[in-house]
């Protein structure tokens, strides 16, 4: 079998990755995909929340999704930089699926009716990664983005895509290691660390 990572030639450093605050489709478990639910009150107060911890580092730069409810996040919580458009970090098309609840979703590596296969999103989050990560810097950049950006990133660094979602507006430091990546919840211990 082919390493994820090797497959969609993710590039091998680190990051910080930030889905968007709570939208109302995610609260009604509804399929949101290229819909544009904007971020609820629970969102927003989630991504004004962890601004205080992220403005404890220089980053190197802002990469977001041209969706509203990741442009809105990446304005809350990190409201002095300029956060760059990658259309590729947009969240996975769903096709018909969309505005259904998550109970009917297909099986991940299915292609749904009329949507994006994981792989062809995969190829393209990949393609994002690349170029948000093109410059290397002592400080880190940010990824701010959605659920189904999380579940390629953590399949394309060895992990499963099935797993449970990632949290809103939740940051979390991807590693590389010797022999492949390790992620976990940044802390403020975390951010001394990787800006030591």
């Amino acid at each position: 079998m082919i390493y994820a990572a090797e497959k969609f030639d993710f590039p091998k450093l680190p990051f910080v990755f930030i889905r968007h605050g709570e939208t109302d489709a995610n609260r009604a478990g509804i399929i949101a995909g290229s819909n544009e639910p904007p971020l609820n009150e629970t969102g927003r107060e989630q991504a004004v929340a962890i601004a205080p911890l992220m403005a404890m580092a220089k980053w190197r730069a802002v990469y977001v999704s041209p969706q509203d409810r990741a442009r809105t996040t990446a304005n809350l919580v990190l409201p002095d930089y300029d956060a760059r458009v990658l259309d590729g970090l947009r969240e996975r098309h769903w096709g018909d699926l969309e505005g259904r609840p998550i109970s009917e979703l297909c099986p991940r590596f299915d292609t749904p009716p009329n949507g994006e296969g994981f792989d062809a999103m995969c190829q393209r989050v990949s393609f994002a990664m690349q170029q948000a990560l093109a410059e290397v810097s002592d400080e880190l950049t940010v990824i701010v983005a959605h659920s189904g950006v999380a579940r390629c990133i953590l399949y394309m660094t060895g992990f499963e895509a099935d797993g449970p979602r990632v949290p809103n507006a939740t940051p979390i430091l991807f590693r590389p290691m010797e022999i492949g990546w390790e992620y976990e919840n940044l802390t403020e211990n975390l951010i001394k660390e990787i800006s030591a």
